[in-house]
């Protein structure tokens, strides 16, 4: 286990999720316009939902260029991770960006698996891969997805999800991409509830029955949803300021998290993309604590099923809860 925090953080995307610092130095070797940090920063702040936000990670996505980047960023996403307090990360990597970026997806994945393992011996965090389909470039482009792990079953893959619009095309399409990843061995999660509504994290688990769900917020429109989650036992991946900042609620009085809660829908709090929402995995703990209805009963209780939750060994679960018990989770 890292020396690090003890936080443990199940649902974060790899550009969105760049130390700033290693993403302007690259920009300036690239001539990109992020080379001037005030620039991104201004592009950052004025975010207004989903169409600016997935222009603002388009053109992060455009700055490295190959493999030697990817070990890099990646080296340097860990020690980052653990100086905010981090001591596991379960990233998104996704193959089919570098493809579209005219990249070798296997080099660039086989990079960013040895600059997590890099950084990890240096001290930083445990950064784990999540391979990543990107759901509205459809059902083939999962499959190549996977396609990659059989051929080269990298260490540091754990887990397969998609993400996207969830609108693009129903949960329905990927049962047989879902039950392929199992037989890789890979644990599941999904992204529903965020930009579509309650029947998008309902098609989700009858259809796709992942271990997780990245997001989920939005069943808080569906009573009879949130007594299932409840009962069931699904852990939601929930990021509170990326929520804000892409339009999926209107403010933090809005956000619905206080209501699951109460609810008992277990959750874990994520950062989602730290570079893109300037946030911290500590630091939506903090947004948490001032959220009216969210106890520190709560937040520990968050915490320890970010743990739980981990597609992680048991011993290193138990582990992870033993570290975390003398947090005071009040001052992160």
């Amino acid at each position: 286990m890292p020396p690090g925090g003890g936080l443990a953080d199940l649902h974060l995307h790899y550009e969105g999720s760049l130390p700033l610092s290693e993403m302007t130095r690259l920009a300036r070797e690239r001539g990109h316009r992020y080379a001037d940090a005030a620039v991104f920063e201004r592009e950052r702040a004025a975010m207004r939902g989903t169409s600016d936000f997935l222009e603002l990670y388009r053109q992060v996505c455009g700055i490295p260029r190959g493999p030697e980047d990817h070990l890099g960023l990646a080296e340097g996403m860990s020690g980052e991770l653990a100086r905010h307090g981090v001591a596991r990360a379960e990233v998104y990597v996704s193959p089919e960006i570098f493809a579209r970026m005219g990249q070798d997806p296997d080099a660039c994945l086989e990079a960013v698996a040895a600059g997590f393992a890099k950084g990890e011996a240096g001290g930083g965090a445990r950064c784990r891969i999540l391979l990543d389909a990107v759901r509205h470039w459809g059902v083939e482009s999962a499959a190549r997805v996977l396609d990659l792990q059989e051929r080269r079953r990298l260490p540091g893959v754990v887990g397969f999800g998609i993400g996207g619009d969830e609108a693009a095309a129903p949960a329905r399409m990927f049962v047989g991409i879902y039950e392929r990843a199992r037989g890789l061995g890979l644990r599941t999660s999904v992204h529903a509830g965020e930009w579509a509504g309650a029947d998008s994290v309902r098609d989700a688990l009858d259809f796709l029955r992942p271990d997780r769900i990245d997001h989920g917020v939005r069943a808080i429109e569906d009573p009879e949803l949130v007594r299932r989650l409840a009962g069931e036992g699904i852990v939601l991946n929930v990021a509170p300021t990326g929520n804000v900042a892409t339009g999926v609620v209107p403010s933090w009085a809005a956000h619905p998290l206080p209501r699951l809660l109460a609810h008992g829908v277990a959750v874990a709090l994520s950062a989602d993309d730290t570079l893109l929402f300037a946030t911290t995995t500590a630091g939506e703990y903090r947004v948490a604590r001032d959220l009216p209805g969210v106890t520190s009963s709560h937040r520990r209780a968050m915490a320890q099923n970010a743990w739980k939750a981990a597609f992680a060994p048991p011993e290193e679960i138990v582990e992870g809860l033993r570290r975390l018990e003398p947090m005071d989770l009040e001052t992160l």
